[in-house]
């Protein structure tokens, strides 16, 4: 009561002042020590005592806590430990009401931190950090048990307490995904990541106990890409052998996914092959073969065939894509018009993306977040138009047209008479195909004017229009071939910046890293005259080279999540000096050099290979 704001908000359930709280602490760290020790104690037998029975804790009392969580000498040691095995178990374990006071609290805007109260950001961060070091404490605990002959790494090893700090934690994710505070990454935990079997984990979560993965918000991109990848193979091992059980018993059944594609006809084989094949059939293992080559595709082929496809579907002469100038980013063309086929091309997309998810492909296609953000809400919602509406702000658009963000926000914050200055109404119009189409942002847009009251509800409907509306029918045709691969998989885990990474992989191109995992076969070792050759030539190239001969060597210029230190790499000895090119296998990630007897033979050899790295017809 001490602290009770005098002008109490009766819409603000925490009402206290957060300020004298502080002060009162400032005037307490100059008593002795002991008093200091003894106030600490009495705070920790307080929230020891609230703890064992948090569904007793009332609004009130939850602010008490948090006036006794504020106190300094808590952070530090012995306190910190039992203090968030107390907090967690009543953040879990409390009232909505009561969460609505801690809610409330980490979310409200304070004096600035130069008078001693602790800003939103620091506050979150430093409860995560907390948390996750209390995970880490137990964690280490729980490894030297189960390092015991007789015991594994699985979730159920992880006792009441590490599930109640997740149960806080995922509060606490919650609340910043609405206020925006700190990165999503904060709230990874490595040690979480390196001890469980995920495998059997993604198991546990399937089979609805409970599992890590019901908080995947505490696991990396990487580890949640080696369970998508996981479940893929086991996926794939599966559908294999029933294909050759039903060989059996009903006759022919192919036991893979095979495209047989003309390369002057790419797109119209992919068409035809793809559009009637079902869940089931796209869940098998893809093969793709280019008529009148001879490549046997076990790997390479595929991440080919997929660069261009993807190439020529999002390029903008093909009418179905349209990039942006200014941020080099794709979109939706925007049309009104039905057109079968462009719907099916759409189609065909969402698919190629989904298999090539399912198949562990990285693809250089360059979509803004928002593409990802909508295919999330798609799959959460099952394509809830409302839903899709109401998740756009500006900064949205600001990533895929800056231009005209910058335009919607002048107008927001524009100081004069925007009816007099901007003379418009709620009709916008737009090209599309050469023709120009109106389309009214509200009921009868046409003759309702733009003006200083009603300029936010603009700025709204814009957004709805040009992330939803103007591209509907487009996107669900898009959203229902990439779910009709995806769904139901490991890919609910990801967050759609995680999608993101997953599709386009890593942009960090670090050949120092790919220099340090890459192995040696055929009499090549790190110190070889040639190797040392490569690095150097290689260290020396530009970017737009550095991707060449990725492409080469693996048949992918994109890197893979976490970057080329996650890549497998080889290099082979491939004969003795001659004027033979280099070659690859892309299959396997492993390029072939000769032994050549200079440095420029090999700097020429190598750049005349990257330069012509398209196609599998023998030499």
């Amino acid at each position: 009561m001490s602290f009770t704001d005098p002008n109490m908000d009766p819409k603000n359930p925490l009402s206290l002042l957060l300020s004298d709280v502080q002060q009162a602490y400032w005037l307490l760290r100059d008593c002795p020590p002991d008093a200091q020790r003894l106030i600490a104690s009495a705070a920790e037998r307080i929230m020891s005592s609230v703890s064992a029975r948090p569904d007793l804790v009332t609004p009130r009392l939850m602010k008490g806590i948090l006036i006794i969580f504020m106190y300094p000498i808590l952070k530090e040691k012995p306190w910190q430990s039992s203090l968030v095995a107390n907090l967690c178990q009543i953040v879990w374990r409390s009232s909505a009401a009561c969460q609505r006071v801690l809610k409330y609290y980490l979310v409200t805007p304070r004096p600035s931190s130069g008078n001693g109260v602790a800003t939103l950001e620091e506050t979150m961060a430093w409860l995560v950090w907390l948390v996750h070091r209390f995970i880490n404490m137990r964690v280490e605990l729980i490894e030297g048990y189960v390092s015991r002959p007789g015991h594994s790494s699985s979730t159920s090893n992880l006792d009441e307490s590490v599930i109640s700090a997740l149960q806080c934690l995922n509060f606490f994710y919650h609340v910043n995904q609405e206020a925006k505070l700190i990165k999503y990454t904060e709230f990874y935990n490595e040690s979480l990541n390196s001890f469980i079997d995920f495998m059997d984990d993604f198991k546990r979560f399937r089979e609805k106990v409970f599992a890590l993965c019901n908080f995947p918000f505490v696991l990396t991109v990487s580890t949640k890409a080696n369970i998508l990848k996981l479940e893929s193979s086991v996926l794939m091992r599966e559908k294999l052998q029933l294909a050759f059980f039903r060989v059996l018993f009903e006759g022919v059944n192919p036991p893979y996914l095979l495209l047989t594609i003309r390369r002057d006809y790419l797109i119209e084989d992919a068409l035809v092959q793809l559009q009637h094949k079902s869940h089931e059939d796209l869940k098998k293992q893809l093969k793709v073969k280019f008529v009148n080559e001879e490549g046997i595709d076990e790997g390479g082929v595929q991440k080919e065939f997929f660069q261009l496809a993807m190439r020529e579907l999002i390029d903008p002469k093909y009418g179905m894509f349209t990039t942006n100038e200014e941020s080099r980013l794709c979109w939706f063309v925007q049309s009104p018009l039905e057109d079968e086929l462009a719907l099916d091309e759409y189609n065909m997309i969402g698919r190629l993306i989904g298999l090539a998810i399912y198949n562990g492909i990285i693809l250089d296609i360059h979509f803004p977040l928002a593409l990802y953000k909508k295919l999330a809400i798609a799959a959460e919602t099952q394509g809830d138009p409302k839903k899709l509406d109401e998740q756009w702000e500006l900064d949205d658009l600001m990533e895929l047209d800056p231009t005209l963000a910058k335009g919607l926000r002048q107008l927001e914050t524009f100081e004069g008479d925007v009816l007099e200055a901007y003379d418009r109404t709620f009709q916008i119009e737009y090209v599309s195909f050469g023709q120009t189409f109106q389309h009214d942002l509200i009921p009868n847009g046409a003759s309702v004017p733009l003006n200083n009251v009603n300029r936010n509800e603009f700025v709204k409907e814009y957004l709805k229009f040009y992330f939803t509306t103007s591209i509907a029918k487009q996107f669900t045709a898009f959203s229902e071939g990439f779910h009709l691969v995806t769904l139901g998989s490991a890919i609910q885990l990801f967050r759609p910046e995680e999608v993101e990474q997953l599709i386009c992989g890593s942009p960090d191109l670090d050949f120092h890293a790919l220099e340090q995992i890459t192995q040696y076969e055929g009499g090549f070792h790190a110190k070889s005259r040639i190797i040392r050759w490569f690095w150097e030539t290689v260290h020396a190239y530009e970017e737009k080279d550095k991707k060449r001969l990725l492409f080469f060597a693996t048949g992918s210029d994109r890197v893979p999540i976490g970057g080329l230190g996650q890549l497998s790499f080889t290099i082979s000895k491939n004969g003795p000096d001659s004027m033979r090119l280099p070659t690859s296998h892309t299959c396997y990630n492993t390029l072939m050099l000769c032994a050549y007897s200079s440095r420029e033979r090999l700097q020429e050899r190598l750049m005349t290979a990257i330069g012509n790295a398209e196609g599998f017809g023998l030499m």
